[in-house]
């Protein structure tokens, strides 16, 4: 945990003034609650660092997204008090409606976009953006009704989705985007975002 700290700390990461402590017995009420298990990584993060914001950037590890090259990551859910109950775990993840399968974990930028961490299954432990909305599954003229200036990596996404060429993705995964293999590789991954 102090590596993450360390990390944490460079990106200028500080605990929320509306957070409340993360105890074990709030977070295996939580897993009961839910009917899940937190992957080891992603609990102790949590026990440690649930509630604190700043502001950090994430690339994906899929090389054409219909969202760019990369996540935006302000704030890591936690235990918050009532007025910010849009920013604690449990809200997070019922406005999801992925759990038990899937934990939002942090906020992703504008919109309602969030990472959420994979509990169980093949990809255990695994960290990806939640796109809420669901760009993959717009018509070409979506994006260009929206967004007039398409930057060339989502061009170059639509075209390859136009020639049949995309990877084929899981049923439930087509508006997620792998960040990591494991929640302490993915505040690895973490950069600082570029202000300019």
């Amino acid at each position: 945990m102090e590596a993450i700290r360390a990390k944490l700390d460079t990106l200028r990461y500080k605990p929320a003034d509306w957070q409340l402590p993360v105890t074990e017995e709030w977070v295996t009420e939580f897993e009961r609650e839910y009917g899940l298990r937190l992957p080891a990584e992603y609990r102790q993060f949590l026990l440690a660092f649930g509630g604190w914001s700043g502001s950090a950037t994430c690339d994906f590890l899929e090389p054409l997204t219909p969202l760019g090259t990369g996540a935006w990551i302000d704030l890591f859910y936690g235990r918050m008090v009532p007025e910010y109950e849009v920013y604690d775990v449990r809200w997070a993840t019922g406005s999801v409606g992925g759990a038990p399968d899937f934990v939002a974990v942090a906020a992703g930028g504008a919109n309602g976009c969030m990472v959420v961490v994979r509990c169980g299954g093949r990809d255990d432990g695994h960290v990806y953006f939640f796109d809420r909305d669901q760009r993959a599954l717009w018509e070409d003229d979506e994006f260009t009704r929206m967004f007039p200036g398409l930057h060339p990596q989502i061009e170059a996404y639509l075209a390859r989705r136009r020639a049949g060429q995309l990877p084929a993705k899981p049923d439930g995964y087509e508006s997620l985007y792998l960040l990591a293999r494991g929640f302490n590789e993915f505040i690895g991954r973490l950069v600082p975002t570029d202000d300019e």
